[in-house]
């Protein structure tokens, strides 16, 4: 008996080494393609997931044509400076090839960032709108099912204008099968053109029911209550930190900028203080003297040093409180320009009114 095991034993260790080295090749295979994806690889995902019908190559030549527009319009800039300056051609075409290499490649990549940017923005927007309508979405199919409906006829019938752009995605899904395809395919593509989990999640577990014959009106009708319940859960959180929302909102776009005008008008207050002060203690005795020269911060920097910083804590702000509320950092966005607004506007308000309060007292 153990003289014929041991044959057994060794191949089966054998079979088990080589699914193992198998399986180790696979994911090598799998990290060499994520290293090797280059950015028109990446630009194509996201614009299919953006529902984007751009391809890679007509979001390259704009980018391109933007790029060689600006720096023709800083060259002409350069060379019309340089005539009225008088400067020697060898800086102006030092300026020139700097303006045709260094810059060029500088605005191609700001201008590629910027894409990424828009885009992934957009993609956050398509998967929100499609998550919102979804558990609804799924109610319908269930109770389509239970009517006695095929999976794919539930579907499509479960379609509502209001649905808007899950109701286009499962047009194309229904059509798809209803020209021959198959169900499950039609499924995972719809579900490759989005950057949801939830969506993802939802239809995985209707293509193992399917695959498993179970009853799928049940199972639609359980993933429509647990997506709900999420939501609901979502929402009494947000609830639950306005207090850090309203904090973030009155420091970001009240506090700072009456604090930033009131130091701007301090600082001129010392100045004029200062500059009294170092006339009347021109003579000096033997046993005091008090010397006031030296360069000081300019109002002229101080002010924008302010517009600055108002910019980026309005920013950050509205990126924090899309966070504290809605979980994404992209949900702050929207929060931005009224933000900066609103700061900017304060600032010149309380620098006027300071300036008229505490003006004509020193």
């Amino acid at each position: 008996m153990d003289k014929k095991e041991k044959p057994k034993k060794e191949e089966n260790n054998k079979k088990a080494k080589r699914i193992k080295d198998k399986h180790i090749r696979s994911k090598f295979d799998k990290k060499k393609k994520l290293k090797k994806r280059s950015i028109r690889e990446i630009l194509s995902e996201f614009l299919l997931k953006a529902g984007s019908h751009y391809s890679p190559e007509d979001i390259n030549k704009r980018l391109i044509i933007l790029s060689l527009i600006f720096c023709g319009v800083l060259s002409l800039v350069v060379i019309t400076t340089g005539i009225i300056v008088r400067s020697f051609i060898s800086q102006i075409l030092w300026v020139l090839l700097s303006t045709w290499t260094v810059i060029l490649a500088g605005i191609y990549l700001v201008l590629l960032l910027s894409v990424f940017v828009y885009f992934d923005y957009k993609i956050y927007k398509r998967t929100k709108e499609i998550e919102d309508v979804l558990p609804e979405f799924l109610q319908l199919a269930s109770a389509n099912i239970s009517a006695g409906m095929t999976i794919d006829r539930a579907l499509w019938f479960a379609i509502r204008p209001k649905f808007g752009v899950l109701a286009k995605e499962m047009e194309e899904v229904a059509k798809s099968t209803f020209a021959g395809s198959d169900l499950e395919e039609a499924l995972k593509e719809f579900v490759n053109k989005y950057k949801s989990n939830s969506l993802k999640e939802a239809m995985n577990l209707l293509i193992e029911g399917m695959r498993a014959g179970s009853e799928i009106g049940y199972l639609l009708n359980q993933i429509s209550e647990n997506m709900q319940d999420l939501k609901l859960l979502r929402k009494e959180i947000s609830s639950s930190v306005t207090t850090y929302v309203i904090f973030i909102t009155a420091a970001a776009i009240i506090g700072a900028p009456i604090l930033l005008a009131l130091s701007e008008q301090l600082l001129v207050i010392v100045s004029s203080l200062t500059a009294g002060l170092g006339a009347s203690s021109g003579a000096s005795s033997s046993f005091f003297s008090l010397n006031l020269s030296g360069e000081g911060i300019s109002f002229t920097d101080f002010r924008i040093f302010s517009l600055i910083m108002l910019a980026f804590s309005s920013f950050f702000s509205a990126l924090i409180i899309g966070v504290i509320r809605k979980g994404s950092a992209k949900e702050g966005f929207k929060y931005v320009i009224p933000y900066l607004a609103i700061s900017y506007l304060l600032f010149f308000l309380s620098r006027a009114a300071f300036e008229f309060v505490l003006g004509g007292l020193f």
